[in-house]
C-alpha cells in the first residue's frame, strides 16, 4: 500500500535537509535590520566606558589605577568601591572624597576620545546618544560633530534636576544624555560606587514619573538600541538592560570586546544581536550604511508615474527648501516627485504634473513669504494646488500636508479656501530639517 503523509524510512537525513540549515547562523538579516533602522533614525547608541579611549582600555579603570597610585594603595582595586574601602585610602580620605578627586582629575586633564568612537559618530546618523559613563568623552566626540547644536541632558538621581525629553521628535535633536550622571557634580550625583549604581538603577525602574524620565523611557522601548562598550558585571548589566528595554527585550545589538559568557547567553535568549570586537562592528556599520545610502541615491525615483509617496509643489524662490525636503524624504525611503528630477525633456510637462499629482499618496505645497510676494503672478504651482484639491476631495483622508513658514498669512497669499483647511507643518529659519520631516512623516502615518 502506498504511504501518504508519512516519513519514508529509507530516505537519509542528508537527502531531506542541508546540515547548514542547522549549523550556520545567517547574520545578514540581522545586519540588514540594524542598518535599515539606522538610516530611518530609529537607533540610539548607548556608549559605555570600554568605548571611550583607544587600546580597548576602560577609562574608569585608568582613573582607579591613577588614584590608587596617588594614594599609594597597593591592593590593586578593581572598582571605586574597592578603592574607598581599602585601609590605606580610607586612612587618608573620607568616603565621599573620591568624588572630589575624580572631579579634580577631569578639571585638570582632557582625555582624548577613541578613534572608533570618532568614526562612529562622524557618519551623523546618531543625533541622540546615551552614555552610561560619567566621563565627558562622548560629549566631546559629539561636540566635534554637531558643534553648538549639541544639547546636554543628564539623570543625576535627583527628581528636581533629572531631565527628560518632550516627545519623539526630541530624539532627532543632537543630544548627549548622561544616564548615570556627569562628572563635575557633587557626591552621589553620578555613579562611582556600587551603592550609587544600585540607587540609580532603582530610580530608573521606579514607577514614579517624577523620578524617572518618563518620556525617554517610553520612547526607548520602541527604539533599536546599539550597545557599545558596556561591560558591567553580569546581573547588574541585566538589571540596567531591563530598565530601558521593558517590555520589548529584542530589537537591540550589543558589541563587546570582553563579556561574561552567561550574559551573552542571556542577550541571545532575549533575541538580541551580539557581536564580539567592537572596532569590527563599527567598521561594518560605517561601510554598510555608506553602501545602503549609495544604493538609495543611485535608485532615486526617475520620472515616477505610479506609486509616488510625495509630490512637492513650490515656488522657484523656495528651491532650497524643496531640495532639502526632497533629500530628507528620499533618505527616509520615500518615493518623491520633484520637478527638477522628474520632468522629462521635451515632454508635455503639465500632463506629467497632473499624472504625478493624481498618483501621489501625499501632496506637500511649500508656503513662504515668496508665495505672498508672487500672489498676483501666474505660476504653475497654483495650478498644482487646484489639481491637488480635486484629488483631496476624492481621497477621504489626509492628502495635502502644507509646509508653511511660521507666521505665514494664508489670506494675504491668496491661498484657495479649501487649501487652508489642512493642518500645516510649520518651519522657522534655523530649524532642524530632520525634525520637520519627522513631523511630516508622523502626519502621513496617522492614516
Amino acid at each position: 500500500m502506498e504511504q501518504t503523509g508519512a516519513f519514508v524510512n529509507d530516505i537519509s537525513f542528508d537527502e531531506v535537509f542541508n546540515i547548514n540549515d542547522f549549523t550556520s547562523s545567517n547574520e545578514e538579516p540581522l545586519w540588514d535590520k540594524l542598518i535599515e533602522q539606522i538610516i530611518e533614525g530609529n537607533v540610539i547608541p548607548v556608549i559605555g566606558a570600554d568605548m571611550l579611549i583607544d587600546n580597548t582600555t576602560n577609562l574608569h579603570n585608568v582613573i582607579i589605577e591613577c588614584l590608587a597610585r596617588g594614594f599609594q594603595v597597593s591592593s590593586k582595586p578593581r572598582s571605586f568601591s574597592e578603592l574607598i574601602y581599602d585601609p590605606v585610602y580610607a586612612a587618608k580620605n573620607k568616603k565621599d572624597n573620591v568624588y572630589y578627586q575624580v572631579n579634580k582629575i577631569f578639571a585638570n586633564k582632557r582625555f582624548s576620545y577613541s578613534k572608533r568612537l570618532e568614526r562612529l559618530l562622524s557618519i551623523r546618523q546618531f543625533p541622540f546618544v546615551i552614555t552610561t559613563s560619567f566621563t565627558p568623552l562622548v560629549e566631546q566626540a559629539m561636540r566635534a560633530v554637531w558643534k553648538d547644536e549639541l544639547r546636554i541632558m543628564r539623570f543625576n538621581n535627583n527628581p528636581a534636576e533629572n531631565q527628560d525629553i518632550k516627545n519623539n521628535t526630541d530624539l532627532s535633536k543632537p543630544t548627549i544624555y548622561y544616564m548615570f550622571g556627569k562628572v563635575g557634580e557633587g557626591a552621589h550625583k553620578y555613579v562611582l560606587t556600587d551603592t550609587d549604581m544600585l540607587d540609580f538603577v532603582a530610580s530608573w525602574l521606579s514607577n514614579d514619573n517624577k523620578v524617572r524620565p518618563k518620556n525617554l523611557c517610553n520612547e526607548l522601548k520602541d527604539k533599536y538600541l546599539l550597545m557599545l562598550g558596556n561591560n558591567y558585571s553580569d546581573w547588574l548589566f541585566r538589571f540596567i538592560w531591563y530598565s530601558i528595554r521593558k517590555p520589548n527585550l529584542g530589537r537591540s545589538m550589543l558589541a563587546y570586546d570582553q563579556l561574561d559568557e552567561t550574559l551573552i547567553n542571556f542577550l541571545e535568549r532575549t533575541e538580541n544581536f551580539t557581536k564580539q570586537n567592537t572596532s569590527d562592528v563599527i567598521d561594518q556599520i560605517i561601510s554598510r550604511v555608506e553602501r545602503k545610502l549609495k544604493e538609495r541615491e543611485e535608485t532615486k525615483f526617475d520620472r515616477p508615474e505610479e506609486n509616488i509617496d510625495v509630490f512637492i509643489s513650490y515656488s522657484r524662490s523656495d528651491t532650497a527648501i524643496a531640495e532639502a525636503l526632497y533629500d530628507k524624504l528620499t533618505k527616509q525611503g520615500k518615493r518623491v516627485w520633484y520637478d527638477k528630477n522628474n520632468l522629462s525633456i521635451g515632454g508635455n510637462f503639465m500632463e506629467e504634473i497632473r499624472k504625478a499629482i493624481r498618483s501621489a499618496k501625499y501632496f506637500i505645497p511649500i508656503f513662504s513669504k515668496h508665495i505672498t510676494e508672487e500672489k498676483d503672478q501666474p505660476h504653475v504651482y497654483r495650478n498644482e494646488w487646484d489639481q491637488a484639491v480635486e484629488v483631496a476631495i476624492s481621497m477621504g483622508r489626509t492628502y495635502i500636508i502644507p509646509l508653511a513658514e511660521r507666521g505665514f498669512d494664508f489670506y494675504k497669499a491668496s491661498i484657495p479656501e479649501r487649501m487652508q483647511q489642512y493642518n500645516a507643518v510649520y518651519i522657522s529659519e534655523g530649524d532642524d530639517f530632520n525634525t520637520i520631516v519627522e513631523q511630516i512623516i508622523h502626519q502621513m502615518n496617522q492614516d
